[in-house]
C-alpha cells in the first residue's frame, strides 16, 4: 500500500513541476532542478519533431534511466536573471556516444558532442561532456539535450557560471583519478618486486588484478580523450573481465583453497577461465557480452565471499581481512548496480562510491600481502637463527672432535717421527757396520784389483750412509741441506784416498733438496770422484772442481778434473759410467753429458722438489 501511495505522490508532483532554471547573481552552481524527458523509440526524430512532442516525464537533474537502446531527450529552460551571460552545462559523464544540445535562435542551433568527438572540437575542452551557453541577462531559453549510449543512461546535469566551472569543478574528479592511478602504480611496482624476489604466483596474480583495474579506471575516467584514444573506450572494457579473472586466481591463493577446500580447488580455479574468454569477446562485440560479464562478475563475487567465510570457519583466521575488503567492495557494486538500473538516484556517492571502495579493497589486499611477506621473512629469519644455532653447536662439536683428533694425530706423528728417526739411525748404523766389514775385507785382500773393488763399494755405501745421516738429523725427514751432505761425501772420499795428492774446489750453494734427488746425486758424485782420482796421473796433483747451484727448481751440477780423460764410447761398458748414467736418468727431466778438454767434465741439470 505504501509503495502505491509513494508512486501516486511522485506522479502528482510531476504534473506541477517546472523544468526551468532561474539564474541569479548570488549563486554560481545550479545542481538541484527538475528536467523533463522522453524517449525516441525510433531513434530517428528530428529536433523539429521533438520540439512538438509533449514531455510528460520528469526527473531531477540527477537522472537514472537504466539501460535502453533508444535516444533519450531532455527538455529544460534557463531564465537568466543575473548579470552574467556565459554558462557551462555539464553532463558530468564522458561515455555517451551522442550528447547533442539544441536550442532555437531564429533557427535551430545544434552543438554536437560525444565520447568520440575530439577534445579540440568540443565547446568545453574537457573529458566530461559539457557545453558553453550564451544567455543574455533577463533572457529565457529552452534547451533540448539528446543522448545515446551502449551503456546505462545516467548522469548529473549541472549549470555553472563559466568562471566558477573552470575554477572549481573541472579539476575535482580528474585529480582524484590521477591520485588513484599513482597509488595503483605503486601497488603494481611493489608486488611485481615481491614476485621477482619470491617467485610466488599470488603476487603475479595481484599484479595482473591491479594492472587491469588501472586500465579500467583510466577508461572510466575519460582521460583518454586528452590523448586522442577515446575511440577505444569499448575495446578497453575487456579489462573488467581480466580484473575478475585475476581476482579469482588471487583469492584462491590467498585463501589457501588447496588446503582448506581441496575438493573444490580445480573447480574454483576454472571459474577464472570464462572471464578471460569474455574479455576477448567484448573487444569484438561490446553487447551482449558486457552485460553477461557484469552479471557473472556479481555472481562470482558472491561465491568468493561464501568460500572465504567457509575457509574462515575452518580455521584460516586471516581470511577475515579478505572477507571485509571484498564485502565492502561488493556492497559498493550493489549500490552502483541499483543506480545504473534506475533504482537509486544518481549522486557522486552512488556513481563513484565503488571506485573509493575498490581502493580501500586494494589497500587492504596490499597490506595482507605485505603482512604475508613479513611473516615469510620472519620465518626465514627464525630458520636462519635455528640454522646458526645448529651451526654453532656443530662447530663446537667439530672443534672438540678436531681438538681430540689433533691430539691423537700429534701423538701418532710424534711416534711416527720417532720411528722414522730410529729407522734412519739403524740404517745408518747398518751402513757403518757393512762399511766396517768391507774395511776388514779390504785390509785382508792381497790383490790390488780386489782392494780397489772393496774401496769402491765402501765409497758407494758411504755416500748413501751420509744421506741417511743427514735425514736422521733433519726436522722434516724428507729434505737435507745440499752443502752439508755434499761436503761430507767429498770429505769421506778424500779419506779413502788419503795416499794420493788431491785438491778439490767446492762451489756448492746451500739449499734443501728432497731425499730422492739427494740419493741419486750422491751416487753420481761418488762415482765421478772415484773415477777422477783412480784414473789420474800418479805423479801429478789431482785437481777437481765441483759446482752445485739452483735457480727455482732447476739444479745444475758439474764436476771437472785435470786428468787424462777417456773415450766415452769405448768405456761406456764400465760399471761406474753405467751407474752415473742410470742414476742421472732417475732424476726429473735430467740432461747430462761428458766433455773432454785437458781433462774430463761432467755436466748435469735436473728439476728437484726444493723447499721454498
Amino acid at each position: 500500500m505504501t509503495k502505491y501511495l509513494l508512486t501516486l505522490i511522485m506522479f502528482v508532483s510531476t504534473l506541477f513541476s517546472d523544468s526551468s532554471i532561474v539564474v541569479n547573481d548570488d549563486d554560481y552552481l545550479y545542481d538541484k532542478f527538475t528536467i523533463s524527458y522522453d524517449k525516441d523509440f525510433s531513434s530517428s526524430l528530428s529536433i523539429e519533431e521533438i520540439a512538438k512532442q509533449t514531455f510528460s516525464k520528469t526527473s531531477t537533474n540527477n537522472f537514472t534511466l537504466g539501460y535502453t537502446e533508444e535516444d533519450a531527450w531532455f527538455k529544460f529552460s534557463i531564465h537568466n536573471k543575473s548579470k552574467d551571460e556565459s554558462f557551462i552545462l555539464s553532463l558530468n559523464e564522458n561515455y555517451y556516444d551522442v550528447a547533442n544540445l539544441y536550442y532555437f535562435d531564429e533557427r535551430w542551433i545544434k552543438k554536437e558532442n560525444g565520447v568520440f568527438t575530439p577534445i579540440e572540437q568540443r565547446d568545453v575542452k574537457s573529458n566530461k561532456l559539457a557545453f558553453e551557453l550564451k544567455i543574455l541577462p533577463n533572457q529565457k531559453r529552452t534547451f533540448y539535450l539528446k543522448i545515446n549510449s551502449k551503456n546505462t543512461y545516467f548522469g548529473k546535469l549541472t549549470l555553472e557560471k563559466k568562471n566558477f566551472y573552470y575554477y572549481n569543478h573541472e579539476i575535482s574528479m580528474n585529480t582524484l583519478f590521477i591520485y588513484i592511478f599513482g597509488i595503483l602504480t605503486i601497488i603494481i611496482t611493489f608486488n611485481l618486486f615481491l614476485y621477482i624476489s619470491l617467485r610466488e604466483n599470488i603476487y603475479i596474480y595481484y599484479v595482473g588484478y591491479s594492472f587491469f583495474y588501472l586500465i579500467y579506471l583510466i577508461n572510466l575516467s575519460g582521460l583518454l580523450a586528452y590523448v586522442g584514444l577515446q575511440q577505444y573506450i569499448y575495446d578497453l572494457s575487456f579489462a573488467v573481465a581480466f580484473v575478475m579473472g585475476f581476482l579469482v586466481l588471487f583469492s584462491i591463493e590467498y585463501l589457501e583453497v588447496k588446503t582448506y577446500l581441496s575438493k573444490y580447488y580445480k573447480i574454483l580455479k576454472l571459474l577464472s577461465v570464462p572471464f578471460f574468454i569474455l574479455g576477448v569477446l567484448v573487444v569484438f562485440s561490446y553487447q551482449p557480452w558486457n552485460k553477461i560479464m557484469n552479471n557473472l562478475a556479481g555472481l562470482i563475487n558472491i561465491v568468493l565471499i561464501i568460500v572465504s567465510i567457509i575457509i574462515y570457519i575452518k580455521g584460516h583466521h586471516k581470511a577475515k581481512y579478505y572477507i571485509f575488503a571484498l564485502t565492502l567492495y561488493f556492497t559498493s557494486i550493489i549500490i552502483f548496480t541499483l543506480t545504473i538500473k534506475g533504482n537509486l538516484e544518481y549522486s557522486y556517492f552512488t556513481r563513484y562510491g565503488f571506485v573509493v571502495a575498490s581502493m580501500f579493497e586494494m589497500i587492504i589486499f596490499s597490506l595482507m600481502l605485505a603482512n604475508r611477506y613479513n611473516e615469510m621473512k620472519n620465518e626465514t629469519i627464525s630458520s636462519q637463527i635455528a640454522l646458526i644455532e645448529l651451526k654453532d653447536n656443530h662447530q663446537k662439536y667439530l672443534e672438540k672432535e678436531v681438538h681430540d683428533r689433533t691430539d691423537t694425530i700429534e701423538k701418532l706423528l710424534g711416534e711416527k717421527e720417532l720411528l722414522i728417526k730410529e729407522l734412519y739411525h739403524r740404517v745408518k748404523n747398518n751402513f757403518h757396520m757393512i762399511i766396517g766389514l768391507l774395511w776388514i775385507e779390504e785390509d785382508n785382500a792381497k790383490e790390488k784389483v780386489l782392494k780397489d773393488s772393496y774401496l769402491k763399494m765402501i765409497s758407494r755405501i758411504n755416500s748413501m750412509s751420509t744421506v741417511h745421516k743427514y735425514l736422521y738429523e733433519s726436522d722434516t725427514f724428507a729434505e737435507i741441506d745440499s752443502k752439508k751432505y755434499m761436503s761430507e761425501i767429498i770429505y769421506e772420499i778424500k779419506n779413502i784416498y788419503s795416499n794420493k795428492t788431491i785438491s778439490i774446489n767446492e762451489n756448492v750453494e746451500s739449499f734443501l733438496i728432497d731425499i730422492d734427488s739427494a740419493t741419486q746425486l750422491s751416487m753420481i758424485i761418488n762415482e765421478l770422484l772415484n773415477n777422477s782420482i783412480k784414473h789420474h796421473k800418479k805423479d801429478e796433483v789431482c785437481v777437481i772442481d765441483i759446482i752445485l747451484t739452483q735457480k727455482g727448481n732447476l739444479v745444475r751440477f758439474s764436476l771437472e778434473d785435470n786428468g787424462l780423460g777417456f773415450d766415452d764410447k769405448k768405456k761406456s761398458n764400465g760399471l761406474g759410467l753405467k751407474l752415473v748414467k742410470q742414476f742421472s736418468k732417475k732424476l726429473s727431466q735430467a740432461d747430462y753429458g761428458f766433455s773432454f778438454n785437458d781433462g774430463t767434465k761432467f755436466e748435469l741439470s735436473f728439476f728437484a722438489n726444493l723447499a721454498k
